[in-house]
């Protein structure tokens, strides 16, 4: 504070580790993409060292690895000149507690933890600064992210009307294996009214745009066993005009008639209209008769699509 009374300062000895790597770790703010995690080679020659690699949050292990892995100070995480290799997992470690500050935190446009020193017996932050600002008036929780993170908010166990225990939650990328699986298992008529041809797996590409998506412009949620099988996904993709959202949805086979399917689209509405949707649409098969029994039942209006008889329109108002 400027006008703060400085009545005198601590001096102390530099903390010093056998065998230790200094590091850097920390946070910046970039204009375009917002709050990023900054790290590499730490110390006094850090500008002249220029070794550092810059990652999006929220991270997660995989991320933080390949963060690590895109600077010169990795290798300084090995066996060195004899010594031991240093804990590599507390870095990284440190890493995802920074990705996880800054994302509860907007208000923290800078943070540098340098030294942060590495060695066999972990990690020490010898040296740390803090910029901070208040968000902008209006923000959002996460307007300072340009990804938004996993909504653990939308975690719920239900119970479907033949008892079957299910979880309901939005996707996430290492579910890929079994939503490849789930598909796998429909029949060709549920995979034909969901993909509107009877394809027998997910390409890799669909796999990626289904399971790696953007919280923030579309949401997927998926209902999973106690055994970790998927069997239901609900998921809406955010309009150009910003308002309204596309929906689709499957239910696996052996589910179907016991309430699942109600249960996920009244989930995915709730989900849409608290995220400032007013509207939510799908384009139906016209053979389809138990998703245009189930829209119906669940306020949807139906309606014809110009052009195309076979398919029909679904709308609701969620404001």
């Amino acid at each position: 504070a400027p006008t703060a009374r400085l009545d005198g300062v601590t001096v102390e000895a530099m903390h010093t580790v056998i065998h230790g790597r200094e590091l850097l770790a920390g946070a910046m703010r970039d204009v375009a993409f917002g709050a990023a995690v900054v790290f590499g080679s730490g110390g006094t020659l850090v500008e002249v060292l220029r070794d550092r690699a810059i990652a999006l949050p929220p991270l997660n292990e995989v991320i933080v690895q390949d963060l690590v892995d895109r600077t010169r100070a990795a290798k300084l995480l090995g066996p060195l000149r004899g010594n031991p290799p240093a804990d590599r997992a507390a870095v990284e470690a440190v890493l995802l507690a920074v990705s996880q500050l800054v994302c509860d935190l907007p208000e923290v446009m800078e943070l540098d933890i340098n030294p942060l020193v590495a060695s066999e017996r972990g990690v020490m932050a010898v040296d740390a600064r803090v910029s901070i600002s208040p968000p902008p008036e209006g923000a959002g929780r996460y307007s300072h992210l340009a990804i938004e993170p996993y909504p653990e908010d939308l975690e719920s166990h239900e119970q479907l009307s033949d008892g079957t225990a299910v979880e309901i939650r939005a996707i996430r990328p290492e579910d890929a294996d079994a939503e490849q699986d789930f598909v796998r298992r429909l029949s060709p008529r549920s995979r034909t009214f969901r993909f509107r041809n009877a394809l027998q797996e997910l390409s890799s590409e669909m796999l990626v745009r289904f399971t790696q998506i953007d919280y923030r412009r579309e949401m997927a949620l998926v209902a999973v066993l106690e055994d970790g099988s998927q069997v239901g996904v609900a998921r809406y993709v955010v309009a150009p005009d910003q308002r309204s959202a596309e929906f689709a949805i499957v239910i696996s086979d052996e589910l179907q008639g016991k309430g699942l399917g109600t249960l996920m689209l009244r989930r995915l509405s709730d989900v849409a209209r608290l995220r400032g949707l007013t509207r939510i649409f799908g384009e139906v098969q016209q053979q389809n008769i138990t998703m245009l029994e189930l829209a119906r039942d669940l306020g949807f209006v139906v309606g014809p699509v110009a052009g195309d008889p076979a398919i029909v329109r679904v709308e609701k108002r969620l404001d």
